[in-house]
């Protein structure tokens, strides 16, 4: 037969799938909803045709028939809440480039899943206990891992009867989102041995309470997110590469956190923007004031530098602190920029960046007088969303803000932070 499509999306009664090998020119089969399917037949592994392969909403479906789908571009298998055991994939299947599970109660995805030869990205939301097999570092293209709200995460392990997988091998996933999945303390050794490569590790809302010294191995990873992590207390390693971390709304985070985070050496050459729970001003920068602004003059040529803000508790909410607003011989600066080029920061948190995250020093250039110093002025501006009750409230917010320069890529003979005007004046008299 020539049939293509096969349709039995929402057929409530249907409860099994029958043998389709007369059917081989098969390109599409959808069976969406079928909340009664339990069993589909083996020969569905083996329509060489077949393109797309639909399942979703699947309630009861225990098991699925192993896959030699060469064609294969799109498996959707979320919402399947009573199949365990994720098919076995029996010879490379290489057009898959993304797969999707939500809400399945898959416990571990089989050894053959490297036959996923092409996979460039796997997600996972709101799945159980779930065990990666080691055979992830034979997947060349999978750079993205992202999991939400999983109860729970088992990393490789070699099981015995697997192909033994040399420990020196570390996969190439470059992107590792492990959001809200109930994450301990005994998981970092995994990433070094296992995901050596990542350079963007989001470990947000974990209950884990110590970042440990081992993540100082992973050398690749320069973007560390751990937003929410409301047990962290403790900090004892860094990488070494660092460039962005955020520990915001981090409830046990230490003064020992904020203090090895604001540690000179990981920010003297620039290029990094943190944002960190708590109000701790670095005592290493070169200026710094009280209050929401502060004024320095530069030469014909500004100064690469760093930023930093500590913004104190509130009683009042929802609160933002708005910034930088430069200003430069009295003329705000424009940025022509598409989007947004303001950080929105909070109360009881420090963020520290250098101001070229924000705008390049060469664009800054062009409010700036040659020959003669120039006065700038760096701003944040408070804001509240004021409420029905409340529409005058005045907004109460310790903020302690300066700069530092970034002397590897500017002099500290570009710029003055005590007026030279007024000290050229009194030269003079």
């Amino acid at each position: 037969m020539n049939m293509t499509l096969l349709n039995f999306d929402e057929c409530e009664g249907l409860t099994h799938i029958p043998d389709v090998s007369g059917l081989p020119n098969l390109e599409k089969v959808s069976f969406k909803n079928c909340k009664s399917l339990v069993t589909i037949h083996d020969s569905f592994g083996f329509l060489g045709k077949l393109n797309s392969l639909s399942a979703v909403g699947c309630s009861k479906l225990r098991s699925f028939p192993p896959l030699k789908l060469t064609s294969l571009e799109n498996l959707e298998l979320s919402y399947c809440h009573s199949l365990e055991s994720f098919p076995e994939i029996l010879e490379k299947m290489g057009k898959i480039t993304e797969l999707v599970l939500e809400d399945c109660h898959i416990k571990e995805l089989p050894f053959s899943f490297h036959n996923l030869t092409e996979l460039q990205t796997l997600q996972l939301r709101w799945c159980p206990i779930l065990r990666l097999p080691s055979s992830i570092v034979m997947m060349p293209k999978l750079a993205q891992i992202i999991a939400w709200e999983s109860k729970g995460w088992l990393f490789p392990k070699q099981v015995e009867g697997e192909e033994k997988v040399s420990s020196m091998v570390s996969s190439n996933v470059d992107c590792l989102v492990l959001s809200g999945c109930k994450l301990s303390d005994d998981f970092f050794p995994v990433i070094p041995e296992w995901f050596s490569n990542v350079k963007d590790l989001d470990l947000s809302r974990n209950n884990f309470t110590v970042l440990p010294e081992c993540i100082s191995n992973c050398h690749s990873l320069c973007k560390l997110t751990l937003d929410s992590c409301h047990s962290l207390q403790e900090i004892r390693g860094i990488p070494p590469n660092i460039r962005h971390l955020s520990a915001r709304y981090c409830k046990s985070f230490t003064s020992s956190c904020r203090s090895t985070l604001l540690n000179q050496k990981l920010h003297e050459a620039g290029n990094t923007m943190f944002w960190l729970s708590g109000a701790k001003f670095p005592e290493w920068f070169d200026h710094h004031r009280r209050g929401p602004s502060c004024s320095f003059w530069v030469g014909n040529k500004f100064p690469s530098i760093a930023l930093c803000i500590a913004i104190g508790q509130t009683h009042i909410e929802q609160v933002e602190i708005v910034g930088p607003i430069m200003i430069i011989n009295g003329i705000e600066c424009s940025f022509d920029e598409e989007e947004d080029p303001y950080l929105y920061m909070l109360p009881h948190h420090t963020h520290i960046f250098d101001l070229q995250h924000i705008v390049f020093s060469d664009y800054l250039d062009r409010y700036v007088s040659e020959n003669e110093w120039n006065h700038v002025e760096i701003t944040y501006s408070v804001k509240q969303r004021f409420n029905k009750k409340d529409k005058h409230a005045v907004t109460p917010v310790s903020i302690e803000n300066g700069i530092y320069v970034l002397k590897q890529r500017s002099s500290m003979e570009d710029i003055q932070f005590t007026d030279p005007h007024k000290k050229r004046r009194l030269d003079v008299v």
